[in-house]
Parts: structure tokens; sequence; C-alpha cells
């Protein structure tokens, strides 16, 4: 199919897709356009809708990305550049992935409390959606 603007458009996602999604085209490697899902994440989706500033989410997208370079809720870490060998690395124990993760995790947990742990494990590294205003509140002042 082709658009006035004489872009082919490749396959742009199902109807549900679009229903329960913000679906914008975007350029790609190819000549076609793609689609892309705006507010797939929970913290997106409250971007999206103005309910967090882009400087809260820019947190929160820090929280996930430590969470997932960590491999929080996937495998654990690898520890082999830890010694031994005759070769030596930069990396140690204490400046791991999961070390930082520990730190950002230990952060929320002095300031906010266990709860404010679980909020940042549920709504921001597991994606758990929620309409409750309180938790909804609370994430937002984590994230401030």
């Amino acid at each position: 199919m082709t658009s006035k603007s004489h872009f082919d458009l490749n396959e742009v996602g199902n109807k549900g897709t679009h229903e329960r999604h913000v679906v914008s085209l975007e350029p790609s490697d190819s000549a076609f356009l793609r689609g892309k899902v705006k507010d797939q994440l929970f913290i997106d989706h409250l971007l999206m809708t103005d309910v967090i500033t882009l400087d809260q989410h820019a947190s929160g997208e820090r929280y996930l990305q430590l969470a997932v370079a960590a491999s929080v809720y996937l495998t654990s870490p690898k520890f082999t550049g830890v010694g031994g060998g005759g070769v030596r690395s930069n990396t140690t124990m204490y400046s791991s992935r999961l070390m930082k993760w520990h730190r950002a995790e230990k952060n929320v947990r002095k300031k906010w409390g266990d709860e404010g742990v679980v909020i940042i494990h549920d709504h921001i590294v597991l994606d758990v959606w929620t309409d409750d205003d309180l938790k909804i509140e609370f994430l937002i002042r984590i994230l401030t």
C-alpha cells in the first residue's frame, strides 16, 4: 500500500494493538514505514497521559535500564572478571551491574521504605499497570 507521501507501509500492528496503545509510523532501515508503540510500558502510558513529567519518566527509565542490565528477574550475574587468571579486568563485584541495581534499590529503600521498593519492582521492573491513585502518587514521588 502506498500513502500520499509515497512511503510503502509494512505491517503496522493488529486491531488489538491499535485499540490498547498509541501507535505512530516512523522510518525503518528499509523503504517501508514501521509502526512503533508509544505507550508500551506503564510509565510510558503515564507520560503520554500527562500524569508524570519527562524528568520523572527518565528516572523510571533509568531504574528499568539498571534492572535489565542487572538481570534482576532473569539470571544471575557473571562474575568471571573478578580475579583469577593472568588477565586483570576493570570489573569488580562492587561495580557489577547487579551491585549498581542494589545501590539504586538501597537508596529507594532508605528514602521510601520497603513499600517504595515494591512500587518500583511492580510498576517499573515488572510493568504492572494500576488504576490505584495512591500507588500512582507514590510512584510519582519516588520518581521526582
